[in-house]
């Protein structure tokens, strides 16, 4: 982030406050169900998460050390809190600012069979996957606009199909959202594919990152997290992220590529000789119906014909995420490409 868009944010949020009050990794389970009162909720980093079911794995706790190239250069917001952390990638070109009748709550609400927004404006959106590393999005007013009228229009379903959970790639978003009250909320939405969504809520928390909020009901329900289900909404998530078709098929067009990993490297150009044998081995992998233990490899790629290719690989070189699915590499190519991860650090290093 340059000195100018610094700049932008520390000016546009304490105003933004005053436009508002006067206008306005690993596997585990989990348990898709919407229910009241639920001790578990998804977004992994709530720190008073007590038991997360284990079957799909979270998209990975935010890495709050991270140096400044990592969260795009700005210092200037407490990135040890939630609202900090997801502004720190980048805000939004314009306000979004969401009003209207009917938005007369503080807090993210049930109304009969439908998510209801309260009065207030979005500030910044970041979106991460299996497959990609989370960065801001700055998309167009109309297409945010677009997005939330499509999850506020969708019926709250009880649960997310189980093969559904399985089979596909999950999406996760953070949208920061100043309510009328002046208070930043973390609005987490889970994408699981297929047009279904997770919506939790999280308010700033000095001690532990963030707290859950409730979303209340007219009637008096009170729920950790809702489900819903919304095809416009995740095709307007995945044209933000030119979301792509190939899986194993697109290892050996891959031209150029750049890893990122551990919160700390970024953009780490492959020589030629290392991402020729990283192809090599990529090719014997084998697509599993399962889910990834873990992403901590991030690849961004140029293929052959100009086009962009993402995919992570695990720490251990056994899984393989593509936006397309997830494939697993097998003993001994997977320790070949730890020796890979191994090579290209060091020289990066030196």
């Amino acid at each position: 982030m340059n000195k100018t868009r610094k700049q932008k944010l520390l000016l546009i949020v304490p105003g933004f406050l005053t436009i508002i009050s006067l206008s306005i990794p690993g596997c585990s389970t989990r348990d898709y169900r919407t229910r009241e009162n639920q001790e578990t909720v998804s977004s992994d980093y709530f720190s008073d998460v007590k038991n997360t079911p284990s079957d799909v794995p979270e998209l990975g706790t935010p890495d709050r050390n991270q140096d400044e190239s990592a969260n795009g250069g700005c210092t200037n917001v407490d990135t040890s809190i939630s609202s900090g952390y997801y502004l720190s990638f980048g805000v939004l070109d314009e306000d979004v600012v969401i009003d209207g009748a009917g938005r007369n709550k503080s807090e993210v609400s049930v109304n009969g069979k439908n998510v209801v927004f309260p009065q207030g404006g979005i500030r910044s959106i970041s979106i991460k996957s299996w497959s990609r590393k989370e960065k801001a999005y700055n998309p167009p007013k109309s297409g945010i606009i677009k997005y939330i009228d499509a999850l506020e229009s969708a019926v709250i379903v009880d649960s997310v199909p189980k093969n559904v959970i399985e089979e596909m790639v999950k999406i996760e978003t953070h949208i920061i959202y100043l309510n009328s009250h002046d208070e930043f909320r973390t609005v987490n939405i889970i994408n699981f594919g297929n047009g279904y969504h997770e919506i939790s809520v999280g308010k700033d928390d000095v001690e532990n990152f963030a707290k859950k909020v409730s979303i209340k009901s007219g009637t008096g329900e009170k729920y950790n997290q809702v489900f819903l289900r919304s095809m416009e909404a995740e095709k307007v998530i995945k044209k933000w992220l030119n979301w792509e078709k190939q899986g194993k098929m697109g290892f050996r067009l891959v031209q150029s590529a750049s890893l990122s990993y551990d919160g700390n490297a970024d953009g780490i150009k492959l020589a030629e000789k290392p991402l020729n044998k990283l192809k090599k081995y990529l090719e014997t992998c084998r697509k599993t119906g399962g889910t990834p233990c873990g992403y901590e490899n991030y690849f961004e790629c140029v293929q052959n014909d100009g086009n962009q290719f993402h995919f992570s690989i695990s720490a251990d070189g056994e899984s393989i995420s593509t936006d397309k699915g997830v494939y697993i590499i097998d003993y001994p190519y997977n320790e070949k490409i730890v020796e890979i991860f191994k090579q290209i650090r060091k020289s990066a290093n030196n």
